[in-house]
């Protein structure tokens, strides 16, 4: 009997948006709606781990929005971590929450592995990150502090970085991604090489694109929903997203379509 083909590309990482409300309005963000957004469900939740399991990948962001405002933020990290026990946990937030609430706190220390935070002027959580970064580093926790260099003065940058010192968390700063800020297009030619990294973003209506930073409705190219998840995430892309034009990662691969093999990559 002919044994059957086993995907050559393995995904960097699947990220699941689990909710677009926010405990913070940054003018900057375009993943989040504040106290008006919406929280993906359980029975999606577990759609979309189902649909995981089906494909290799190697480690499970959760993020929003703000997910520790999630009203099901401890059931769905715990569900995540049963059902894909090998993947790497990471979650991405602003650790007011954490700093809140004790419980949402120790799930976090329970469930994952890396935990990443957005710290600058516009989340204003200085004192809760200064809080909760010993914490989880006590804990053993891979901690990124990500700090947006349009959003952060230079004396609240160093504070941050003295932070990072101190505890062993390792402290970035970006630009502003995708966003029309008033720089000019970018000369698309091949596709950008982060795609070619094989990043899966999972929208709150189950929705994916193949693009860590994905945001336009209209660029979705398959769902959870569809009976051949699992080809449409390493079938080739010939076509560039809309906001490549803007997105300040965006870099010219020279691939015209996704490598069918790692050897071809």
């Amino acid at each position: 009997m002919t044994r059957p083909l086993l995907p050559s590309r393995v995904l960097k990482t699947a990220k699941v948006k689990i909710t677009t409300k926010c405990n913070r309005s940054c003018d900057f963000c375009i993943f989040a709606d504040g106290a008006q957004g919406e929280n993906m469900s359980l029975e999606l939740f577990a759609r979309i781990l189902e649909r995981l399991g089906t494909v290799p990948f190697r480690q499970l962001h959760i993020n929003g929005g703000e997910p520790t405002v999630h009203r099901d933020f401890a059931a769905l990290s715990r569900l995540a971590a049963i059902r894909l026990p090998d993947r790497v946990m990471v979650l991405g937030t602003n650790a007011i929450t954490l700093a809140r609430n004790q419980r949402l706190l120790d799930v976090t220390r329970e469930v994952y592995d890396q935990i990443l935070i957005g710290c600058d002027d516009e989340h204003g959580n200085y004192d809760e990150v200064a809080q909760v970064v010993p914490l989880l580093r006590q804990a053993g926790k891979t901690v990124v502090i990500n700090s947006v260099l349009e959003a952060i003065s230079s004396s609240h940058l160093d504070q941050v970085a003295a932070l990072c010192d101190r505890t062993g968390a390792i402290h970035v700063t970006n630009h502003v991604h995708h966003i029309d800020v008033g720089q000019p297009e970018n000369r698309l030619g091949g596709l950008c090489a982060r795609y070619l990294d094989q990043h899966l973003m999972v929208e709150i209506d189950g929705s994916c694109y193949r693009c860590f930073n994905a945001m336009a409705k209209e660029d979705s190219e398959f769902t959870v929903w569809d009976d051949d998840f699992a080809t449409k995430v390493f079938s080739p892309r010939t076509q560039h997203y809309q906001f490549c034009l803007k997105c300040h990662e965006y870099a010219d691969s020279g691939h015209q379509m996704v490598p069918a093999s790692a050897g071809g990559a």
